[in-house]
């Protein structure tokens, strides 16, 4: 009996923390510069429940480093025309990127 709390409060503690996340995969068409190095704006052609299309979505970091090498990432997929995949905290009206990858 005690192998069984000790197990359930060890998973309980590993397992605390659970992030959902929403994912938009899309093109970039516009991409909003005026904010750099400390924010970006963008807006992509597709949206989610959150963040319809049309919506500017927002990418900052503390990292201003971070923040311009998503730049030239966006930057980059608006002027090939590849899709990427923006991935935010579910339901974040905010539309702030927690992660970003160009895919194809």
């Amino acid at each position: 009996m005690k192998a069984r709390v000790f197990c359930f409060l060890f998973l309980s503690l590993i397992c605390s923390t659970s992030m959902a996340l929403e994912v938009i995969d899309g093109k970039i068409t516009r991409l909003e510069a005026s904010y750099m190095p400390t924010s970006i704006s963008f807006m992509m052609n597709v949206g989610s429940a959150s963040c319809p299309a049309g919506k500017w979505l927002k990418w900052q970091t503390a990292s201003q480093e971070n923040n311009k090498a998503v730049y030239s990432t966006l930057l980059t997929a608006l002027a090939s025309g590849k899709t990427v995949s923006f991935l935010m905290k579910d339901g974040d009206t905010n539309c702030l990127g927690q992660f970003l990858h160009i895919l194809n």
